[in-house]
């Protein structure tokens, strides 16, 4: 009897692990650039679907109740703007709503979050059960990254969505990358935090995709940020200088490693380095990616000064190229904050931070710094804002915040109800 309990149990729990790995894939649109758009339209519709239902059954609840919670509010910004969005690209390129609405579908992942809170909140899955379904499904889409790289020639894929084409990074699969960030930031504070030295293997494997696959230059300046903003926080000066001297020996063993094993790997990365710091410092660029970055700024900028306040709306690839058709190669996603203000305005852009303001004011109350998942998350969003400046990739991978902004916004619930009781 008690063995047949145990393989209950087990079945139940690997039953919900898997529905919350598709719940957190498709919040993090891994699997929204595939080659197969049937599949991808029908997945991503059917979860929206999922979301917004869920959303007005909560609005429902709250009106037979006459109590709303703050997240269900919080959520109404992101749903009103791919509204707003869609009606000014109508007037500024005579584009049909329809089309900037559908290509803004992305932005009710934000209802992720919502989801997420209320599940926690309502005890549909307690706090430990809902970290160790995220945390491995995290791992699974490392996982996942991981084989692609190593097992599937991107190429095969370069004239579809599912893979870029970089003059200096070569081919690279359309992955919500900032997840990694994310599992290298919890495997450090499990480390740190918890002293569980079984996360080094996490925390290793998160930064070999990392420095070999993504070679990211402002998104490894926008980690090595905010980790270092949480030693300084939270290290004594003895311990800050132990640890800068054990990350000096081990970045200096990883280079010489790679300069043995793969000098051209070494002298590429190297190489994207010396770009930027000449950038930086005003000197000619002959590399066609920064020249490129240049020429986008100045379309959004442009646009952002015709149009301030609500910006020019969003372009959907399935009329007249989108984007693309302002120039042969124009993305807002790649030109940072300044894509934002392009596309969304002063207004628009300041809904996206709406989850960064809150997470700072929140952060400032929660007090739980001995658990690893409520501090990575505060510290993942920290990352996310400062990606933002160069990258908005707000525009394609909203799902990433919104989960952890959920999670972020649970504890806070929870701490005050706790103070309620006492």
């Amino acid at each position: 009897m008690k063995i047949q309990l145990d393989i209950n149990n087990l079945f139940k729990g690997g039953f919900n692990q898997f529905l919350w790995f598709l719940f957190f894939a498709n919040a993090f649109a891994i699997f929204g650039r595939i080659p197969n758009r049937l599949f991808v339209d029908i997945t991503s519709i059917g979860f929206l679907l999922f979301l917004i239902s869920h959303y007005i059954f909560e609005i429902y609840k709250a009106l037979v109740l006459k109590k709303i919670k703050t997240i269900t509010v919080l959520m109404l910004p992101f749903l009103i703007m791919p509204i707003v969005s869609a009606a000014q690209a109508y007037n500024v390129f005579g584009q049909p709503i329809i089309f900037g609405l559908i290509a803004q579908r992305q932005l009710a992942l934000s209802l992720c979050g919502h989801f997420v809170a209320i599940a926690l909140i309502d005890k549909w899955v307690n706090r430990d059960n809902f970290e160790k379904y995220f945390i491995r499904s995290l791992h699974i889409m490392l996982l996942m990254f991981l084989f692609f790289y190593v097992f599937i020639n991107p190429a095969q894929f370069v004239d579809t969505e599912f893979v870029t084409l970089s003059p200096n990074k070569g081919f690279r699969y359309e992955f919500p990358d900032s997840i990694v960030y994310g599992l290298l930031l919890y495997g450090l504070f499990k480390i740190w935090i918890t002293k569980e030295k079984g996360w080094l293997l996490s925390a290793l494997l998160s930064a070999f995709y990392i420095l070999v696959y993504l070679m990211d230059r402002t998104q490894l300046i926008a980690i090595a940020g905010t980790i270092g903003v949480y030693v300084l926080l939270n290290f004594s000066f003895p311990r800050i200088i132990r640890t800068a001297i054990l990350a000096g020996v081990g970045g200096v063993i990883a280079f010489g490693a790679l300069g043995l094993l793969a000098p051209d790997f070494l002298d590429k990365n190297i190489n994207l380095y010396v770009t930027a710091v000449e950038t930086l410092t005003g000197e000619k660029v002959a590399e066609s990616s920064t020249n490129v970055r240049f020429m986008e700024s100045k379309i959004a900028l442009d646009g952002f000064i015709k149009h301030p306040i609500m910006g020019v709306g969003f372009l959907s690839t399935k009329w007249n190229d989108g984007f693309r058709s302002l120039n042969k190669h124009f993305y807002p996603v790649d030109v940072g904050i300044l894509g934002n203000l392009f596309v969304y305005g002063i207004i628009g852009t300041l809904v996206f931070y709406i989850p960064f303001f809150i997470t700072w004011k929140y952060s400032r109350k929660i007090k739980s710094k001995n658990d690893a998942l409520i501090v990575s998350s505060i510290y993942v969003l920290l990352f996310q804002f400062a990606d933002y400046f160069t990258a908005a990739s707000n525009q394609k991978f909203f799902g990433v915040v919104a989960v952890y902004f959920g999670i972020v916004y649970y504890y806070r619930y929870r701490k005050e109800n706790i103070e309620e009781k006492l």
